[in-house]
Formats: structure tokens, sequence, C-alpha cells
């Protein structure tokens, strides 16, 4: 690999992009069941964007209150690391990079011994307070946020005097948006939704090598091939779901054990997820998860089939089962099965113009997406109703929005469709 022109300093962020998964869960794991549970219920809130990362953060170093000092610097050395992360630190030390290990999830003494295994230059993390070797459950909250982040980077440059250096951030979480804004390039390091819309450069495979490419020449976009069977499995899953507003509009009387059966399916997933971040799997889910799920999923916590469930349900219960209006739901709800489902497989195949506004997807994927869910909707409503909910769904979906699609696309389309209704601007038949 050709030597860099210019020396950068590479700010690598440490849960997710080179620990597998979090270090507070592979060291709470070790305390108990107990704890155990208690920070999967922490990453569910914050995960969902219903807890801050500081409340989280809080709460979670609650759990490790006594735990010895000693004792968390030797289960760091245990933690289970991303492929390939010592070969790309020794690569990049070797070109004369500065390697920055940045957390604001980890104690800085545990960041520090991290640099120190990887041959990191500096180490920057979370000040934790300890008592007589003991952590005692309390921590700098301001130390979580994303600014502290970019605060604490300048404060290390203008110690250093490394004013001269290019900043290239290595991240996956939304907690990173400020570090990312005050890079010169940002990679996306198998990044959530909020991620991308930040960064310059997406890797997607759970290798660190993949980042190399990008960081020694910046003008090239990095991107993993899918793995197609994997998503292909996925989707047809999704689609397979399309069954259930189908038997929910034909018999009123099976509205209850449909909303019981999602309900208690989700909550098997989610204990499932729970037990699978800790190593613990449940045999039938967690092979399914593994089967289907995407290369920057496997493992983390998996929210989208909650949201999936969630999707599927509310509009079903809220405009069909609350409000009158039980054809609008279960059109929506189909239009989203199929649609999201047979326009990412279109799009896998035949894709090849990609929206400007959404990389991510591609106007093959819509119009296939498009016309399948306008030809199952004419089972149930009229040719006119069926091109208008599958256009609204499709058109949701192509959008870059904040909220996940399994949400957005099937309460938006709902939420649309009813309001012209009671408008009387259109009548859903």
């Amino acid at each position: 690999m050709a030597q860099p022109k210019q020396r950068r300093i590479l700010a690598f962020d440490v849960d997710g992009t080179l620990i597998n998964g979090f270090w507070l869960s592979q060291v709470i794991a070790r305390l108990g069941l107990k704890n155990a549970f208690a920070f999967g219920v922490l990453g569910i809130l914050y995960e969902a964007r219903i807890m801050e990362i500081a409340s989280f953060m809080r709460f979670a170093y609650r759990l490790l209150r006594g735990a010895p000092k000693d004792w968390l610097i030797r289960m760091t050395d245990q933690v289970h690391l991303i492929r390939g992360v010592k070969q790309t630190f020794q690569l990049l030390r070797n070109q004369g990079h500065i390697i920055v290990l940045i957390s604001s999830g980890i104690p800085d003494f545990a960041v520090a011994r991290l640099a120190q295994n990887l041959g990191a230059h500096f180490a920057i993390g979370i000040r934790a307070e300890i008592y007589k070797g003991r952590l005692t459950g309390h921590i700098a909250a301001l130390d979580c946020r994303g600014q502290s982040k970019v605060d604490a980077l300048q404060e290390l440059i203008k110690t250093h005097q490394l004013e001269g250096y290019e900043i290239v951030a290595v991240a996956n979480d939304r907690n990173n948006v400020p570090l990312f804004q005050f890079a010169q390039l940002a990679v996306g390091f198998r990044p959530d939704q909020v991620i991308r819309r930040h960064v310059r450069v997406v890797v997607k495979t759970p290798d660190l090598r993949a980042v190399l490419p990008a960081i020694s020449a910046p003008s090239v976009r990095v991107h993993v091939p899918r793995r197609l069977g994997q998503e292909v499995i996925r989707q047809l899953l999704h689609a397979s779901a399309v069954i259930i507003p189908f038997l929910w509009l034909w018999n009123i009387s099976w509205h209850l054990l449909i909303y019981l059966i999602i309900s208690c399916l989700t909550l098997l997933f989610v204990i499932s997820e729970g037990l699978r971040s800790f190593g613990i799997q449940i045999p039938l889910i967690s092979k399914m998860v593994l089967a289907a799920g995407r290369e920057d999923e496997i493992d983390r916590y998996v929210l989208s089939p909650i949201y999936f469930a969630v999707g599927v349900a509310l509009p079903l219960l809220i405009f069909g089962t609350i409000l009158p209006f039980p054809l609008i739901a279960a059109a929506s709800v189909v239009a989203f099965l199929t649609g999201d489902a047979f326009s990412t497989i279109g799009g896998i195949f035949f894709g090849r113009h990609h929206y400007p506004f959404n990389p991510q997807k591609t106007i093959e994927g819509t119009l296939i997406g498009f016309s399948i869910a306008f030809f199952v909707l004419l089972l149930v409503v009229s040719p006119l109703s069926a091109f208008l909910c599958a256009f609204i769904a499709a058109f949701i979906e192509l959008l870059p929005l904040p909220l996940d699609d399994n949400l957005a696309v099937p309460l938006i389309t709902t939420t649309i469709l009813t309001i012209l209704q009671v408008l009387g601007l259109y009548l859903f038949i």
C-alpha cells in the first residue's frame, strides 16, 4: 500500500469500532445475571432513543459500584476485539499516523490499557470516580456527550503540538456526530442510520482492515458487498408477514389474538437479544437473527424486528380498532410489508441508479417494490386506492428519515390516507 502524502491523527471510537460490542456489556456480564439484565434494559432504552447517553451511562456505572479497578483492567485485556484491529494499527503506525482511542463509555484507565495493548499513541475516556481502588458508581456525565470527544481531542492536539495534522474520525454511532463534523475525513465503520448522513466513507464489514483504503486514499468511497443471501432471507421473512393484515381484515374476532401473538413474539425476541448480547443464545430465534441479520447488526442489539412488530401492530390498533378505518390500516401495512421488502430485493439484483439524496436506495428497487405492492393491494382495494397507497408508501420508504423505516412507512402512510378521507378529499375503498 502506498505511503500517505500526509500524516494524520486517526481518532477511533472504541465500542463497536474496536471492541466487538460494548466494553460495559462484556464487563457487566461477569457480575451476575441481575446486573446483566438491568444493563440489557438500559441498552434497549438507549438504542430506542428513549434515554440520552449521559443518563444511560450514569445508570450503567451504578451497576459497576464496588468493582475493583485492577479487575476492570484485567477484564479489558480479555474483551473481544473486532477482526483485524491489531493488523490495522500496526500498518497505520508504520505509516507514521498518530492513533488516538477515544471513548465516551469506557473509563480512562481502561481505554489507556487498551491503547497500550494495541499500540495506540493516546487514549481518551470518561472519568470514573475511584475510592480505595474500587469504582464508586459515579462518573463525570459531561464526558459522555459527543461534543466532549471534540473538546478532549482539541486539548490533546494543543498539549502535544499536533496542530498541523489532518484529522480522520472512525466511529459507528450517533454520539460521534460532533467528532465527524470536526474531522476532515469521516469514516463510518458499520454505521447506524444517523451516522450515515454525516460520513464520507461507509464500511459495512466487521473487519477493521476495510478502513485502510479510505485512510490511505481519502477519495475512495468504500462499500463492502452485502451478504446477499442473508439480505434476501431477511426481506422474504419481512414480506411473509403480509398474512397478518389479511387475517386481521378477514375476521374481526381474530384481532385480539393477533395482537397477543405479536406482543408475545416481540417479548420473546427482546429477551433473546438481551441474552445473546451476553453470549447466551435461544436456539431458533438466535439462529434466525444470524441468518437474516446484516453484517452491521449481528454483533449488536438488533432493534429492527421490534420496530417491525410495532410498525405492523400500531396502525392496525390505532386506525383499525380504536378509529374506524380498518381498510386504510390493513392496506397501509400490506403496502409496507410488500413494497419495502421487494424494493430492497429489486435493488440488490437490478438496482443501478441511486437517489442522490439517499444513496442506499435505487430507482429500480422503488419501482419493483411499488409494482408488487400495487398488485397485492388489488386483492383488497380498488385500483385507484391500491395505486395511491402503494405510491405513498414507496415515497416515504425512499426518504432518508431519522425514524426507522419499519415505523415510518406504515404509520405515515396510514396517517396520510386517514387525513385524506376525513377531509373528504378521497374515499378509500
